[in-house]
């Protein structure tokens, strides 16, 4: 794989790419990058209200298409892209958390029956600190719901295949545009999702599956997997060395790494599993859900 070319509006971030990839060209308009007869595939990682025009346009000159997360910032947009995926071409949504080596195991686990049936889900995912003036404004892409629980969303789906029969939300907007929220995805078969997100809490990236013979609890941010209740192995050589480097690079997650790893070696040929467009527009629906409920509520 070679970065052949890059875009950005600002100044200051083109400087910065030519010294990460000084064999690249660089472009102020995606427009030109887009026109380059050398460009076979494209990640797009602007701000969310521009992923879904970014995300149309590179399909539609036939490139192979890496989108972060959210696929849009509406609803309507997420099924613009949706539909605008060609047959032939790989397009991917960046749904990173499912490569964590601790969500991982988590699901081999889950798939492998050591907890039995899932009965209810917990989670949170908080992040602090300094927004961008994007993130904070819910009409260009931001807030908790599309940031962090776009995300949650996303793995609760993965890990259980559910489907999501209805939702219950609260949003608060205290310094920025629904920098705090409260969710209960009631799915199939009965079974409960509870989750918090929030810009304004203390750091914590959590998870708990609570099932018929156990309890497996993920805390990505103290580096720990367990598995109550079962005798089963939890740590892999994936995760023991994810928690080796991170022991000696302090912040090191793997998980965009591995995601972009294996678009590339779609992109190639390789028959993997990754998260598509339609798996971002299903994410984008929970999100609209919950946003309805909290205004309803």
């Amino acid at each position: 794989m070679r970065v052949t070319a890059l875009a950005d509006p600002s100044p200051d971030a083109r400087d910065h790419a030519r010294r990460l990839a000084p064999d690249a060209l660089a472009f102020a308009d995606a427009d030109e990058l887009l026109a380059r007869p050398d460009v076979d595939a494209v990640v797009v990682t602007a701000p969310s209200g521009l992923h879904a025009s970014l995300a149309i346009a590179t399909l539609e000159t036939q490139r192979h298409l890496y989108l972060e997360k959210p696929i849009a910032s509406t609803l309507e947009d997420g099924r613009r892209v949706a539909a605008a995926a060609r047959g032939g071409l790989v397009a991917v949504v960046g749904f990173n958390w499912r490569f964590q080596p601790l969500v991982a195991r988590a699901r081999e686990l889950v798939l492998a029956g050591a907890i039995g049936e899932v009965r209810a889900v917990s989670t949170a995912f908080c992040e602090p600190g300094p927004l961008p003036g994007w993130k904070r404004a819910r009409a260009e892409g931001g807030g908790v719901l599309l940031d962090l629980g776009s995300h949650h969303f996303d793995l609760i789906h993965w890990l259980l295949a559910a489907r999501v029969e209805r939702v219950e939300a609260s949003l608060r907007s205290e310094e920025s545009d629904q920098d705090s929220a409260s969710v209960r995805l009631f799915l199939d078969d009965s079974r409960v999702a509870s989750s918090f997100f929030s810009f304004r809490a203390a750091r914590a990236h959590s998870l708990e599956l609570f099932g018929e013979r156990g309890v497996i609890r993920i805390d990505r941010c103290a580096r720990t997997l367990s598995l109550q209740g079962q005798r089963a192995r939890v740590a892999t050589p994936s995760v023991v060395a994810w928690r080796a480097r991170a022991l000696l690079r302090s912040g090191s997650e793997p998980s965009w790494t591995h995601l972009l790893r294996r678009f590339v070696d779609a992109v190639r040929g390789a028959d993997v599993e990754l998260p598509t467009l339609d798996d971002g527009l299903r994410s984008l629906e929970v999100v609209y859900a919950a946003e309805q409920a909290a205004a309803s509520a």
